[in-house]
């Protein structure tokens, strides 16, 4: 098929256009002017255009059979930020596909984070613009969302330093002790993504495809110590503690300018329990399971 992919320069994207690629697929690479293009898999037809503008974007979505829109922002300084570049360049890209593409199938790669702890709602600004998004992908007459647990696998620099001190002998595990949360193997999320294409029964639904049952720190930790074949020391950090080094981030944040990688909002998501496994359903709708066990994704990860 002929198909439109953005973030193709990032962790997901990389892997799904390469799984893409080998699927026969022809993959066009969107990218904003100016981004790094060397780490986009070599088969795509890499393109420039504003992300933001359904005029720059139209041109090149003639002909498309399938848009997956896996561009996004993890990390802004404010609510604002993360609604503009999550939920408008969706906006844009929706207008944009319904002039060039109407018939087309658009996948927005979404997060655990919009539905939040308990299916309760977003907790944070980063949820809340994802879950926009979301809204705004159903205007499209041929949609899948797929909400993305935390994603695991080879060449995640937001992970190396996790791995790194784990092969060295020390891991840092953050939360209390009863915190349960949901992941997937990079290989599993983009193999179930590139499934998406061929299956009908899954249109205007939202997915969440993940590891058949919440992990724990501690089995994370097993399953590190297995991979790695050596002892680890587990330095357990409690909610309080990072909560207050989201908000000591956010100080930092605002006297040098970059963009901090903890706050609070952030540390609130990762030390919230009540997450909910969603796999049941997907397996329901789509008969699709992830291959990877825990241990298997861990040692994929770590290698």
């Amino acid at each position: 098929m002929k198909i439109f992919l953005t973030g193709a320069s990032g962790f997901v994207g990389r892997h799904l256009a390469e799984m893409l690629i080998n699927r026969g697929h022809t993959v066009t690479a969107a990218v904003r002017s100016g981004s790094d293009t060397s780490r986009i898999p070599a088969g795509c037809r890499i393109v420039s255009m504003d992300l933001s503008s359904p005029e720059s974007i139209f041109p090149h979505l003639t002909g498309t059979e399938v848009i997956f829109h896996v561009a996004g922002a993890v990390k802004a300084r404010s609510g604002e930020e993360f609604d503009t570049v999550n939920a408008g360049l969706t906006a844009a890209l929706v207008h944009a596909a319904k002039s060039a593409c109407p018939d087309a199938l658009f996948i927005l790669t979404s997060s655990q984070a919009a539905a939040g702890p308990g299916g309760n709602g977003p907790r944070s600004s980063y949820g809340r613009s994802k879950l926009l998004a979301e809204q705004v992908v159903t205007g499209f007459p041929r949609y899948i969302i797929v909400r993305s647990p935390a994603a695991l696998g080879p060449d995640d620099k937001e992970t190396k330093s996790f791995y790194t001190w784990a092969k060295r002998g020390i891991t840092v595990t953050l939360g209390n002790s009863d915190i349960r949360f949901c992941i997937i193997s990079i290989s599993d999320l983009t193999n179930f993504m590139a499934g998406l294409v061929n299956m009908p029964g899954a249109e205007g639904l939202i997915l969440q495809p993940s590891h058949p049952e919440l992990v724990t720190w501690k089995q994370m930790h097993k399953a590190l110590e297995k991979a790695a074949n050596r002892k680890i020391l587990r330095i357990p950090v409690p909610s309080c503690v990072v909560y207050t080094a989201g908000f000591l981030g956010e100080v930092a944040a605002s006297f040098t300018g970059f963009l901090p990688l903890l706050d609070r909002e952030k540390a609130l998501d990762i030390t919230s329990s009540g997450w909910q496994c969603r796999q049941d359903k997907v397996e329901q709708i789509t008969g699709w399971k992830p291959e990877l066990s825990l241990e298997e994704t861990i040692a994929e990860a770590l290698k």
